[in-house]
C-alpha cells in the first residue's frame, strides 16, 4: 500500500511539474516584446492609424506602432497626441485592402512603392524600429531600416495578434509577437486640429 502511495505521489508531483513547464513556455511564447539584438522591449501600448486609400484603388494604409512599456502615450479629446517617456519603438506601415483594419494574413516586407499591394508592408513609409527615443529631449531618434521579412497577422473580430520575423539593412533581425485589442484612428476622427507631438520617422538611420 505504501509502496502504491509512493507511486500515486511521485506521479502527482511529476504531473504538477510539467503543469507549470508548460504553463511558463506558455507564458513565454506569448508575451507582447519585440526583440531586436540582445535586448527585448515589452510592449506596453498598441494602436493603428489609419492613413487613407494609396494610389492603387481598393489598397490602403493603416499604420501599427507598437511602444516599448517604458512610454506613457498622453490623449487629447480621446485621440493619442504626445508621448513621455524613453524607449523603443516599432513602426509597420501595412498595405491592406480594408481601410480602417488589417486583415488575417501574411504581409510580406517590400522595399518600394512603385507599386502598391495589399498584404505587404511599405518599406518607403515611416516603417523601421525606432531606438532610444527620449521624447523630453525631442532629439532625433536613431531609426533601424528594414529590408525584408514578414509579419503574420490573426485577427478575430477587434482582438489581433501580430508575429513578426524582419531583417534590418544592417544584417539584424527583428522578432517578436503581440495579442491584443490595438485602437484604430484616422484623421478624421481627431477633434484636434493640433499635430501630434510625435517622433520624427527616419532621421538619424542605421
Amino acid at each position: 500500500m505504501k509502496t502504491n502511495g509512493l507511486k500515486i505521489g511521485l506521479f502527482i508531483l511529476a504531473l504538477c511539474v510539467s503543469m507549470v513547464a508548460c504553463k511558463d513556455d506558455e507564458a513565454t511564447a506569448t508575451k507582447n516584446s519585440f526583440k531586436y539584438n540582445d535586448k527585448e522591449s515589452e510592449i506596453g501600448t498598441a494602436f493603428g492609424f489609419a492613413f487613407g486609400q494609396t494610389d492603387v484603388t481598393g489598397v490602403y494604409w493603416v499604420d501599427m506602432e507598437f511602444f516599448e512599456k517604458t512610454f506613457t502615450v498622453h490623449y487629447v479629446n480621446g485621440y493619442p497626441d504626445s508621448l513621455s517617456g524613453k524607449g523603443d519603438a516599432l513602426v509597420l506601415a501595412f498595405l491592406t485592402n480594408k481601410e480602417t483594419e488589417i486583415p488575417t494574413g501574411e504581409y510580406v516586407f517590400k522595399s518600394t512603392s512603385s507599386t502598391y499591394a495589399a498584404f505587404t508592408i511599405d518599406g518607403e513609409d515611416a516603417t523601421g524600429l525606432i531606438v532610444g527615443y527620449d521624447a523630453a529631449s525631442q532629439d532625433d531618434p536613431a531609426f533601424v531600416e528594414i529590408s525584408g521579412g514578414k509579419v503574420t497577422v490573426t485577427k478575430n473580430a477587434d482582438e489581433y495578434e501580430f508575429t513578426f520575423n524582419l531583417t534590418t539593412k544592417i544584417n539584424t533581425t527583428i522578432t517578436g509577437y503581440y495579442k491584443g485589442k490595438p485602437v484604430f484612428y484616422t484623421e478624421k476622427k481627431k477633434k484636434s486640429g493640433n499635430p501630434q507631438n510625435w517622433f520624427p520617422p527616419k532621421k538619424q538611420s542605421i
